[in-house]
């Protein structure tokens, strides 16, 4: 199912009968050279086992969104190349994306450009993240020119520095290139259909780093809540923040996670039984936070998410304002509420 369209070619997700193709068009195209050969010793050629080991298969399966994932390009009919995502690390907003082309003789006419930039803009709508990254070899001057015309930049920093910074793994290259595309923050206005149920929404969870998701809260436009704690997130785990702040304010009346995502997805199922739904919310960790409870990558029939920057002392305020408690995820979501729905020319946005 096509899940991206450009002016010329069209993205669908890969699935596990793809991982054999994908892995051919790695290592066994005219296009093989550019990344392995004598040019590139220091880089061996991966078996199948070897691919399989490094795209899993929730690459292509789905299962863990937020982890990576496959996509196929198509140009009309037929397919003639992939790309994927690595891990989508929320706490330094940036997502490695790697890109390869099935045969020679697609090079150089815009697909790969046209591809790489479908794909940033689709994964900050849908998850969250603002900042991507490639990393190619100087010596593979066809991609870098693709990457360059998709919008990818050198950073100024020195790259061993921006590793450290952002935590990145080793690089394939001895001779790599840190580019970068960076995408607009989204307004911190909502733009408000009169046709459509928006439901805000927040998440607690154990760290930024190693999330585990320990409760959930909304509240809709049509005067209806929902929230739940979820079993099985560990103590020993959560920041001191998470602790001392979040573990306090719970109710202590926590369900299984398969509880809760149920229980969930019924309430959510009758707000789009009314109308079209968009779910609302500051932050991609919230987005994180439904396809960890609900186990898939897409929403449901008829819901969309839609993240609206505030900043996290407009949160602070309207808490106080409203007397709730902060950080707690149904409480939360009520300021959320209260800020998107009574704006001010006082507001400030998070440009962070």
């Amino acid at each position: 199912m096509t899940i991206m369209t450009g002016a010329r070619v069209t993205i669908r997700r890969a699935y596990l009968a793809d991982r054999p193709r994908v892995h051919e068009w790695l290592v066994q195209s005219d296009l093989s050279d550019n990344v392995f050969g004598p040019l590139f010793p220091e880089r061996e050629v991966p078996t199948l086992e070897q691919f399989a080991s490094d795209y899993v298969n929730s690459y292509f399966d789905g299962t863990r969104p937020y982890s990576g994932r496959m996509f196929i390009i198509a140009l009309g009919a037929d397919e003639v190349g992939c790309m994927s995502h690595g891990p989508i690390d929320l706490l330094n907003d940036v997502v490695e994306l790697d890109i390869w082309l099935s045969e020679r003789k697609l090079a150089g006419r815009g697909i790969g450009s046209e591809a790489l930039v479908l794909l940033a803009d689709w994964l900050q709508a849908n998850y969250g993240v603002n900042r991507f990254l490639v990393r190619p070899s100087r010596r593979n001057v066809r991609a870098l020119r693709a990457m360059r015309r998709a919008g990818f930049r050198e950073t100024d920093l020195p790259a061993a520095e921006v590793i450290e910074k952002l935590q990145l793994p080793r690089g394939d290259y001895a001779d790599e290139v840190l580019l970068f595309r960076i995408l607009p923050v989204p307004s911190a206005t909502l733009r408000r259909d009169a046709q459509r149920i928006y439901v805000f929404l927040d998440s607690e969870f154990t760290s930024l780093s190693r999330p585990e998701l320990i409760s959930i809260g909304a509240v809709s436009t049509d005067a209806t809540a929902f929230y739940a704690e979820v079993r099985g997130w560990s103590p020993e785990r959560s920041t001191d923040f998470v602790r001392q702040v979040v573990v306090p304010l719970l109710d202590g009346d926590a369900v299984t996670h398969e509880v809760a995502a149920e229980a969930f997805a019924a309430w959510l199922d009758e707000r789009t039984g009314r109308a079209p739904t968009t779910i609302v919310s500051d932050s991609g960790y919230d987005r994180w936070a439904l396809a960890e409870l609900l186990g898939r990558e897409d929403l449901p029939v008829g819901v969309e998410w839609k993240r609206v920057a505030v900043a996290y002392e407009e949160m602070d305020r309207a808490t106080r304002q409203l007397n709730l408690r902060r950080h707690h995820a149904l409480d939360d979501a009520r300021a959320l509420r209260h800020l998107l729905l009574n704006p001010t020319t006082e507001r400030a946005t998070d440009a962070s």
